[in-house]
């Protein structure tokens, strides 16, 4: 009788293959992976390392979209704006988390900042959508990738929000920020806090004008007609005032938050 060797009789010799010690050794340096996921990799690739690294990549892959939608319905109520600023654009990001901890976890601040660098890609100034950041590339990988490892690593429901950029495009043009409930120092060149805003101007010289009509966006919810508001630092002048005593145009403005 002869002996079958269908696919179930395959899987179990697979599974019962050696694995070379010295590769497994060397992918767990790397990868920081148990042994036993490490070695099912291996005997599922014939103790061929690279193609055990990418059955391990793709299993990854997998595990975390399932956690991801797993998690995919429960509340967001803390997490971080951050703005970045260099010589050719700036960008404003929000990212929704659950806890203040994860919050202040270094991945997930590491993922606010790969989502602000990769604006710099879109060629139109104002607000992007959340999805269309999600769309983006950094570094060879999805932004939205790089969101479900970051969710399958801490084991919360993170959320992207609508975001902002502008590119500097001349020298008369100049940005202020302001971030309200600052949580940390700059990190990476990026300024960190739980409400955020950013204001665009042409010819302005006056950098605490700048942080002051900033400051009145962060501390204004409804920012139509904004030039016709008071200041909030001083109600006896209206923004538009400001901007008329000391010759700037404001040219675009955003505000958003963690909420």
């Amino acid at each position: 009788m002869l002996f079958k060797t269908g696919p179930l009789c395959m899987r179990m010799f697979s599974a019962n293959a050696a694995v070379n010690k010295k590769v497994l050794q060397k992918l767990r340096s790397e990868t920081g992976l148990p042994f036993i996921k490490i070695k099912e990799a291996l005997q599922e690739t014939d103790n061929n390392p690279d193609k055990a690294l990418k059955w391990l990549e793709e299993k990854s892959i997998e595990q975390n979209w399932a956690k991801a939608q797993k998690l995919s319905q429960r509340a967001t109520s803390q997490g971080l704006v951050g703005v970045l600023k260099k010589k050719d654009f700036v960008s404003m990001v929000t990212l929704q988390c659950e806890t203040e901890s994860v919050a202040k976890n270094e991945h997930f601040i590491s993922l606010l900042h790969h989502s602000a660098l990769a604006l710099q890609q879109r060629q139109e100034n104002g607000v992007i959508k959340a999805q269309a950041v999600l769309d983006l590339t950094v570094d060879n990988q999805l932004l939205s990738d790089l969101l479900t490892a970051t969710i399958g690593r801490l084991g919360e429901n993170i959320k992207a929000k609508d975001c902002y950029v502008y590119r500097l495009d001349s020298p008369n043009v100049s940005t202020s920020s302001y971030l309200h409930r600052r949580t940390t120092s700059e990190i990476n060149g990026m300024s960190l806090g739980t409400i955020g805003s950013l204001a665009v101007f042409e010819n302005l010289n006056n950098e605490a004008v700048g942080t002051a009509i900033a400051q009145h966006i962060v501390g204004t919810e409804n920012c139509d007609n904004l030039l016709e508001q008071p200041l909030l630092q001083d109600e006896s002048v209206t923004v538009g005032q400001l901007c008329e005593e000391h010759n700037f145009r404001i040219l675009d403005h955003y505000r958003m938050s963690i909420q």
